[in-house]
């Protein structure tokens, strides 16, 4: 029996069912509204299983018992909540920055051509890999989960993606770099500067490499692994037959900078979502 004396918890920790990987803790003494981070709380990354399923008609897999399935492949991808971000004050390529390199890719493409996507920032949805195993690939399952996409999305995450975004992988990159010595500079400038902003150490503390001199932008860029601002793909680094796919499903490329893109109207009729 619990003495109702002393509390018996200093805190509260809320997920939605065992294992969740989204879990808020709150201390309890707390104030109400406690602060949601644009980067970690609006921004968050899925993995969906794909199954196979010999009969259509199998009540069980509509109820989530996938026992009589067979699990094909997964989804793996990212929810960026926009519209949130911005509730929040915060800045949406700021945010995508903090949280990864890919996403600060996507936002740098959206950045460079706002007027195609000024309408379809709601939320977004960043494909990561669509990946199924071996043996099922080539039957066209690709292309039916890429259409059925939103609705995937809608049923499983409970958001309505205004634009999906991927990026295939070019099959060789430039050889474009810095030497040694100036890449460990720029590290080391970064991280001065890190914890001058963090405050961790006193600024008595911090011994910077001589000599002091001004750091290009672009190579500082480089150094954290941030998209160059106008670059592109070139044909001959494209996988086609992924692209090929990709357009099949109604995706097309966002200029030539090899991002393919599905913007989708906030619309709904009786034969589906539209697109």
């Amino acid at each position: 029996m619990v003495d109702k004396k002393d509390k018996p918890f200093n805190g509260l920790a809320v997920g939605e069912g065992i294992d969740s990987p989204r879990t808020s803790m709150f201390s309890t003494d707390d104030n109400p509204g406690s602060w949601i981070d644009p980067s970690d709380d609006a921004i968050v990354w899925h993995e969906l299983s794909v199954y196979g399923i010999p009969d259509m008609s199998d009540d069980e897999v509509l109820a989530g018992d996938y026992s009589s399935a067979i699990e094909i492949g997964t989804v793996m991808g990212c929810h960026v909540a926009c519209s949130l971000i911005l509730n929040l004050g915060a800045d949406p390529y700021v945010a995508c920055d903090d949280a990864d390199a890919n996403l600060e890719a996507m936002y740098s493409i959206i950045q460079e051509h706002e007027n195609d996507f000024i309408d379809h920032l709601d939320d977004i949805f960043y494909i990561h890999e669509i990946e199924l195993k071996p043996e099922y690939q080539g039957f066209g399952y690709e292309r039916t989960i890429l259409l059925q996409l939103p609705a995937i999305i809608v049923r499983a995450l409970h958001v309505f993606p205004s634009l999906i975004m991927y990026f295939p992988s070019p099959t060789q990159h430039d050889e474009t770099g810095l030497d040694e010595e100036t890449e460990a500079l720029i590290r080391h400038r970064l991280n001065y500067r890190l914890q001058k902003i963090n405050k961790k150490t006193n600024d008595g503390n911090l011994v910077l490499f001589p000599p002091k001199q001004d750091i290009p932008e672009k190579a500082i860029n480089y150094v954290l692994g941030r998209r160059i601002p106008g670059s592109i793909v070139t044909e001959t680094y494209r996988n086609h037959d992924i692209y090929d796919l990709y357009k099949s499903a109604g995706f097309s490329e966002v200029g030539k900078t090899g991002w393919l893109c599905k913007t989708i109207a906030n619309v709904y009729s009786d034969d589906g979502l539209n697109y």
